[in-house]
């Protein structure tokens, strides 16, 4: 393990998947309190999806206490800015998409995606960006016919 690195932190993943499982039923018990809740025998809209939250939070609990318990040897190591770049190329294609296009709001965002990959060389980067394009491009205008401009606003003369 890499712990030595100060751009890399140990954590155990039962306990990262745990904390998931109950961001998740918080979020999705708040929602369903929007909801008439009813009563067991007359249940409203609200009632099971707040029930099903509270079982995916004590289901959360479980799996990060039992992880809570495991030794370091079986914590893996996050790499922050790894886990930035994966999270953020979303958020990157969302915004590239209308003004620069298709095709190279995929391409961008591939790249950006593959920073998560330190150890990859820039050519396989950039192919496997270009190959992507070329894929997403045949299945979802193509083949889908999703009307997307393959080249934006700003790259069109």
């Amino acid at each position: 393990m890499d712990t030595q690195n100060p751009l890399t932190i140990p954590v155990n993943k039962d306990v990262v998947a745990g904390a998931i499982f109950i961001a998740f039923a918080i979020a999705f018990g708040v929602v369903s309190t929007a909801y008439p809740m009813g009563s067991a025998a007359q249940m409203g809209p609200g009632y099971y999806p707040l029930l099903l939250s509270g079982v995916l939070g004590l289901l959360g609990i479980a799996i990060a206490l039992t992880g809570w318990r495991k030794s370091a040897e079986r914590m893996v190591v996050v790499r922050p800015l790894a886990l930035i770049a994966v999270l953020s190329a979303p958020l990157l294609f969302a915004v590239t998409l209308r003004p620069l296009g298709f095709v190279p709001a995929v391409i961008l965002t591939s790249l950006l995606a593959t920073m998560a990959a330190p150890r990859m060389s820039w050519m396989a980067r950039i192919l496997s960006a270009l190959g992507l394009a070329l894929g997403c491009t045949a299945i979802f205008i193509w083949a889908l016919g999703i009307p997307l401009p393959l080249l934006g606003s700003l790259l069109r003369f």
